[in-house]
């Protein structure tokens, strides 16, 4: 052995974890969260080998249990330290970014953790993680599938690939999944109330009650069960509920997503009580809450949106010889909760029709696919794809292959129903010129107040928390459709909510004739229809049309004075 060998061995044998006896005895304690006998074992551990990178690391793990991030970050910061190619602390620091809303540095961490071992099931589960965390529901299978090919059995890696299945409109396959991971753990909190969300999901809404129910019961204090808890109009909050509550969200410890979990969770409880004062106050706090979690940059949108007036303001063309016969797509979009949803079901209702629901494929084929804002690369990558008619006929190819999948009645239409393709309204025309657009408009009050009064999954529509945020990022919507109605107007149906509550029959008549097709009367019935909805409007949608949700928002107009001057300017 030479002296270079000698010494590698050398910092590999400081750098390799001791299995002392009080190691392994720690960690038993720690799984049986059995905190202070853990961590006093721990310590014992570190007295004798101060820089014992396994003993680092668990105490790390053993503060974010207690929920000390800083001395959790503290520690984790100390194992990379120690040992620079330690995937797991890497893995563990990535975990503690999330919670601090730094999500670059997170992914950083966890993209080294990665290359270092790609076998390391709880950095893929935790990159699934991060993907469900930003909506990003393609590269969130992607990575719960890599994690249960290593680990088919994994219960964890089992339940996040269910909740990359609710968020890529698949609830139906999450539910077998979750209520299989509940008859074999049935004590375990997370997996319940990810199978309350997917009950919801697909309209179930007596059984994720329920298990909401069920669960507050047991244990109040746990928040993951509040907001389910507190939908159900029938149950009722103890004054003491409300004071432990109330403490938590003015404690500072707590973080920014648990107190907006609370406060929408008692906005939802107060409105179902007619209190609409204090339910405004706490729509205020939650929404306050939600957005300090994660700023959205309204300037890099605006600008984002100017750039697509920029391209789209020269004559494009695009030629294709292979028209679409059949499975046409029919686009539904406009600002969220501006009666997309709606619209789908109505024309899903019709026997030539079937609603997809919300897709990402067009903005992926577009190049320029959004997780929570477009960065100055992906609109690069846009403008390549404009400027090549091998990549718009790859774009347009690749859209329909995609679309057809979710067609399983060989319809004469899909609908794709993501409100956000109202961006994509030009590279619509461009490669798709024989869909159908549709544009759903409401009153821009009932709307911005349905985004703002709503708690959307993770870190989606992320503008809407914030009241002038909200009311810039609506008006830079209408701007764009106006640029898109100056180009466009004779190819766009203009669907008014407020005209179709108000005469839902003729309305619907002229969206189904918009789409050539012959009227059908169980479009008027579209409340009936079983076919499955994921959406924030779902229970809206499993109701016939009403007009509970006109003018909402004067309940709460005092709490919403931002909101209402900002869009009147």
């Amino acid at each position: 052995m030479n002296r270079h060998e000698r010494r590698r061995q050398k910092k590999n044998n400081k750098l390799r974890p001791s299995v002392s006896p009080d190691l392994i005895a720690g960690i038993k304690q720690h799984s049986k969260k059995n905190f202070k006998e853990a961590e006093d074992l721990y310590n014992r551990v570190l007295s004798s080998e101060p820089n014992n990178y396994e003993a680092v690391r668990h105490m790390g793990i053993l503060n974010q249990d207690l929920k000390k991030y800083e001395n959790a970050y503290n520690y984790f910061i100390k194992a990379i330290q120690i040992n620079p190619n330690g995937f797991q602390a890497l893995s563990n620091l990535a975990t503690i970014h999330v919670q601090n809303k730094n999500y670059e540095l997170a992914y950083k961490c966890l993209k080294k953790s990665f290359e270092i071992n790609s076998t390391y099931v709880p950095t893929i589960n935790n990159l699934a993680g991060y993907y469900h965390k930003i909506n990003d529901s393609k590269k969130a299978i992607e990575f719960s599938l890599k994690a249960l090919k290593i680990q088919p059995g994994s219960a964890l890696a089992r339940n996040q690939y269910a909740k990359a299945l609710v968020i890529n409109n698949q609830p139906e396959e999450a539910i077998d999944l979750l209520e299989k991971l509940n008859e074999e753990f049935p004590t375990n909190d997370d997996f319940k109330v990810n199978l309350s969300s997917a009950y919801r999901e697909m309209g179930e809404f007596e059984k994720a009650n329920k298990i909401s129910s069920e669960g507050f019961k047991k244990d109040y204090k746990n928040v993951s069960y509040l907001l389910g808890y507190t939908k159900d109009k029938k149950n009722k909050l103890k004054d003491s509920h409300v004071e432990y509550y109330d403490d938590l969200i003015n404690n500072k410890k707590v973080s920014y997503d648990d107190k907006a979990v609370i406060c929408h969770s008692f906005f939802e409880y107060f409105k179902n009580q007619n209190n609409y004062d204090k339910a405004g106050s706490y729509l205020v706090m939650g929404n306050d809450a939600q957005y300090e979690f994660k700023e959205f940059d309204i300037e890099l949108e605006e600008k984002f949106f100017e750039k697509l007036k920029i391209l789209f303001s020269k004559k494009r063309e695009f030629v294709t010889k292979k028209k679409i016969k059949k499975q046409i797509p029919i686009f539904i979009c406009g600002m969220p909760r501006s009666g997309t949803t709606l619209c789908e079901q109505i024309l899903s209702s019709h026997s030539k029709i079937t609603g997809a629901g919300e897709l990402n494929y067009l903005a992926e084929v577009s190049n320029i696919y959004r997780v929570l804002q477009p960065s100055n690369e992906r609109i690069k990558g846009f403008e390549s794809t404009l400027n090549s008619n091998l990549n718009l006929k790859a774009a347009r190819e690749e859209y329909l292959e995609k679309l057809v999948l979710k067609d399983k009645n060989n319809s004469h239409y899909i609908c794709d129903k993501m409100p956000h393709n109202f961006i994509f309204i030009g590279f619509i025309k461009l490669i798709l010129p024989e869909a159908k657009i549709i544009y759903c408009k409401r009153d821009p009050l009932d709307n911005c107040f349905s985004l703002y009064s709503h708690k959307f999954i993770e870190l989606s529509h992320q503008y809407s928390y914030n009241q002038k945020v909200l009311t810039k990022y609506y008006k830079l919507h209408e701007d764009l459709m106006k640029f898109w109605f100056k180009h466009y107007s004779d190819d766009i149906f203009v669907l008014d909510n407020e005209k179709l509550v108000n005469n839902q029959e003729k309305v619907s008549k002229k969206l189904i004739n918009f789409c050539e097709l012959n009227w059908e009367k169980e479009c008027l019935e579209f409340h009936k229809t079983k076919r499955q909805v994921r959406t924030a409007s779902i229970e809206q949608v499993r109701q016939p049309i009403n007009k509970k949700s006109i003018g909402a928002w004067k309940k709460y107009e005092v709490h919403l004075q931002e909101l209402i001057s900002n869009l009147n300017d």
